[in-house]
């Protein structure tokens, strides 16, 4: 499993002209293979030279599909991206620094690590490993900062090796028993880890992974090698070997929020409780953050946290979203003010945003189809009223890579949840096989999904052409001329002071006027509204009091 936290941070105490370059450490990537009766001539002097310069260089061994080799077996899905990333020819393939060397191990020279090595690096790295407990994983802490500005198409790599691997009788056809720094596994794939796309002195970076260990030859000689790469230019800017230098944070308070969850792409209940992970990446323990949100334009409300929280030590906050005005388009925002009381030394990773949509609107009747996988069973679904009122379900299902399809009535102008479930955490789709579920209203796809873990929820308004549900807080809602050519009135008799919201609605759902929320004070209310801009049709007028919703639909008439 892998745990990624990737921060970034700007040191606004620093001239961006004031800079200096770190030292570089120089990589060298090399494909071999046990069967490569080249590999056999060429890896002891190659191995003699890193090994004299172990202060200026680290290297990763691919064992490669040449002949048989049980070290590729071992890893073979990121040794053969690697290798179609350098496009290599043929082995042993030597490459330094991605871009700078590119040709066999024989031709490789003191002068030229020499060089490069000379070569400033716009990054520090730092890394750290420990092994679980059991020994059965190893856990791996990635610092990187920003010493220099650079920009490109930056990639991190983390990367376990296994320092020397020796067997007693040679494992290929070429004999050799010995091989070094062999990679076993890129973390958390040979892709690694996308960064931003420009640093500025100051600015870092910390990842951290977990692998359960597999096809080790020997504990003790497990190792990391990370390093920073250009995807496009293929330049490795800096690489690094573990340390025993512990990693603490850069910055004294310096607080994190990440990985904003539970929510959805649309709503139409203005009530929900959104997740986000706060981390301290602060070099002094954190006791306590105050954290402001809010919903589009509205007030801010304050959240205050208190607890202990030790470097890179994280905790779940989940943030209670009071009623607001639902509108079109939204926005939520997440931000830290501060940190141990103070203002947080770096702000630039305190705040999160998500965007969402006003929820779709439906007819009185949607259609929810399922296309089951190999694994019908593990799939059902279920349509629950705002009040979590169960009011239609289907599933577990018997028939593989069939399709189901169920009508359900709605009620009148309300909000309905729809979620799909999966038992099996895998969705309905890909290696189980070509299934997919589509929640729809005529016309109007409301949400569609393959791949979706356990669960996945969206939320949708019914309309209605007759009347409205009961509301004790709304005596009255009508609309009139109808037909209508012009102009039309919006009546309706609110019971209590509320924000009241009026939107016009195609028959495609698609939103076509809007009058925004405001307070209307209990009584009678009439609103005139422009019809002259739409085109013939029916449409459905939308009233929102507070968190109730009422439809009507009106024909414009030419």
């Amino acid at each position: 499993m892998k745990k990624i936290y990737l921060i970034l941070v700007v040191a606004f105490s620093l001239s961006l002209g004031a800079f200096s370059q770190s030292q570089r450490f120089v990589l060298f990537e090399e494909f071999t293979s046990a069967s490569c009766s080249y590999c056999a001539s060429f890896n002891p002097a190659f191995n003699s030279l890193l090994n004299a310069n172990t202060n200026k260089c680290t290297s990763i061994k691919y064992q490669s599909n040449f002949g048989y080799d049980p070290m590729y077996n071992d890893n073979k899905a990121d040794v053969n991206v690697r290798t179609a990333y350098y496009s290599v020819p043929g082995f042993p393939d030597a490459i330094m620094d991605g871009n700078a060397y590119h040709g066999s191990p024989l031709y490789v020279t003191q002068n030229m690590i020499n060089n490069q090595y000379a070569v400033p690096s716009p990054f520090e790295i730092t890394i750290n490993q420990q092994l679980s407990p059991g020994n059965d994983s190893i856990y791996v802490t990635m610092l990187g900062k920003a010493t220099a500005p650079v920009s490109g198409v930056l990639a991190a790599h983390c990367v376990i090796i296994e320092k020397h691997i020796h067997f007693t009788t040679a494992p290929g056809s070429n004999g050799e028993k010995d091989f070094y720094n062999v990679m076993k596994k890129m973390l958390p794939s040979a892709s690694g880890t996308n960064l931003p796309s420009s640093f500025q002195v100051g600015d870092y970076f910390v990842l951290q992974f977990s692998w359960k260990l597999a096809n080790v030859y020997n504990i003790n000689e497990l190792s990391v090698v990370g390093f920073i790469q250009d995807v496009q230019t293929k330049a490795v800017h800096q690489a690094a070997n573990t340390s025993s230098t512990p990693i603490t944070g850069i910055y004294p308070n310096d607080l994190e929020l990440s990985n904003l969850g539970n929510l959805l792409p649309s709503y139409c209940e203005t009530t929900f409780e959104p997740q986000f992970k706060l981390q301290n990446n602060g070099s002094v323990p954190l006791s306590s953050a105050e954290i402001k949100y809010r919903v589009n334009d509205g007030p801010d409300a304050v959240y205050q946290w208190a607890g202990s929280l030790g470097f890179l030590q994280k905790t779940s906050v989940s943030l209670p979203i009071p009623n607001y005005i639902l509108e079109n388009n939204n926005s939520l925002k997440i931000y830290g003010i501060s940190t141990n009381g103070v203002p947080d030394d770096y702000p630039k990773n305190d705040s999160l945003k998500y965007d969402f949509q006003m929820a779709s609107l439906a007819g009185t009747q949607v259609k929810v189809l399922i296309k089951t996988d190999n694994n019908p069973v593990e799939t059902t679904w279920d349509i629950k009223d705002i009040q979590g009122n169960t009011l239609a379900s289907g599933g577990p299902y018997t028939q593989a890579l069939h399709t189901y399809t169920t009508n359900v009535d709605l009620g009148f102008g309300t909000c309905y949840e729809f979620t799909i479930y999966d038992s099996g955490n895998n969705g309905v789709c890909c290696a189980n096989g070509n299934g997919f579920y589509k929640l729809s209203a005529g016309d109007i796809t409301i949400r569609t999904g393959t791949s979706f873990g356990s669960s996945q929820t969206s939320q949708f308004y019914s309309q209605s052409a007759v009347g409205l549900g009961e509301n004790p807080d709304m005596a009255s809602f009508s609309v009139y001329p109808n037909p209508v050519s012009q102009t039309a009135a919006i009546s309706f008799e609110n019971a209590k002071n509320e924000m009241v919201s009026i939107s016009v609605f195609n028959m495609q759902g698609v939103l076509v006027l809007n009058l925004p929320a405001q307070e209307y004070r209990s009584g009678t209310h009439e609103i005139f509204l422009d019809f002259s801009t739409l085109g013939s049709g029916v449409y459905t007028v939308r009233l929102i009091a507070g968190n109730k919703v009422f439809a009507k639909k009106i024909t414009v008439s030419r």
